[in-house]
């Protein structure tokens, strides 16, 4: 394994500036082997349009020289392309700092082998239950239990950086403490670190099917979630005694968030975006550099403000509320408008906040 240039990995972390593309997703393509039911990019999956071989190495010395260190690889199931060997080689002679995103379905005894002799950064595999009716029931493929079971096993007999992860959905509501469990007595807990991280929030697909949304959890059952476990509930506790996060901006601009001043994502097709949620602002790597969209086009963000009376624009929750232009656009057609569910959330958590306070 080519060693890695330490002078040359630290000149590009060591960046002053306060706008600059530290880390980035690349959803290498949209297809994958399950048919989960809360998938965001379901029904988007074309091979035909994926950026080519070629086309991705070009995009991967963008970034190098863009100074970028951390990737994410990801999809559908990064691991379905029959070139992803060589692209992960490509990028790791790159010093990219890298996490996979799989669900261990397409991971191959020749890809797992490679993985040992140049290891990701970490290695995330999805479980969403830690049952085969459970899981399966979210996944809509039969036998996809065992193999995301054996996979693990594999992984962990290779010694590679593991960890679970769930999707917290109404199917598997009841399981996630038992799938933390066996994390920790499986690949081992520590103090520092956990095997194993969950999504809490569900949205609706990047198509626009609102589908997912059936399965969300209510704050309730979010709070019963999370008590199944004493350090999720621990660090859940954390973020409710911290203080109240103050945004800063005025109250009439639409964008709020200050993630893609060093986060970029870029879709199966080439489109880099500065949301995975959002079109907006976005270009065709195929045409246009990487350094004009992140540089010239994401910025012009900061000008958006509210042309509507929107109540999410004065709204006293909004710091403490999952609302977003890009979330608010995918789910009602109007970056403006609320979601009542996150409204719901919001009221709930300002209610533990204070009571927190109070204590």
């Amino acid at each position: 394994m080519k060693e890695i240039n330490s002078s040359h990995f630290y000149s590009r972390l060591h960046n002053k500036k306060k706008h600059y593309p530290l880390a980035g997703q690349i959803e290498f393509t949209y297809r994958c082997g399950f048919n989960c039911i809360h998938c965001y990019c379901k029904g988007l999956e074309d091979k035909n349009k994926e950026l080519s071989t070629t086309q991705w190495k070009k995009v991967l010395d963008e970034l190098e020289s863009q100074g970028c260190v951390y990737l994410g690889l990801s999809g559908g199931d990064p691991l379905i392309r029959k070139d992803f060997l060589e692209l992960y080689a490509y990028a790791k002679k790159k010093c990219f700092i890298i996490t996979i995103f799989t669900n261990g379905q397409a991971l191959s005894r020749r890809t797992l082998d490679y993985l040992a002799k140049s290891p990701p950064f970490s290695l995330e595999i999805t479980l969403n239950g830690i049952t085969q009716k459970t899981h399966e029931a979210i996944t809509r493929v039969k036998g996809s239990f065992s193999i995301a079971m054996e996979t693990i096993k594999k992984i962990k007999e290779k010694k590679l950086p593991l960890i679970l992860k769930s999707n917290c959905l109404k199917q598997n509501k009841n399981e996630i403490g038992k799938i933390k469990a066996f994390a920790d007595g499986f690949l081992g807990k520590r103090k520092d670190r956990f095997h194993f991280k969950y999504d809490p929030m569900i949205y609706p697909r990047l198509s626009g099917d609102k589908a997912p949304t059936n399965f969300r959890l209510s704050f309730q059952e979010l709070s019963d979630l999370r008590k199944q476990d004493t350090d999720i509930w621990q660090q859940y506790q954390r973020g409710i005694d911290a203080d109240f996060p103050d945004l800063g901006r005025d109250k009439s601009f639409l964008y709020r968030c200050t993630a893609w001043r060093e986060q970029f994502f870029i879709n199966p097709y080439g489109r880099l975006k500065f949301c995975n949620f959002s079109e907006k602002f976005s270009i065709d790597l195929k045409t246009t550099p990487f350094k004009e969209g992140f540089y010239k086009t994401f910025p012009k963000l900061l000008n958006e403000k509210f042309k509507t009376n929107s109540k999410c624009r004065n709204c006293r929750l909004r710091p403490a509320c999952y609302y977003c232009p890009a979330r608010a656009y995918l789910e009602t057609g109007n970056e403006e408008a609320s979601v009542p569910y996150y409204c719901q959330l919001a009221r709930a958590a300002a209610r533990q906040i204070r009571s927190a306070a109070g204590r």
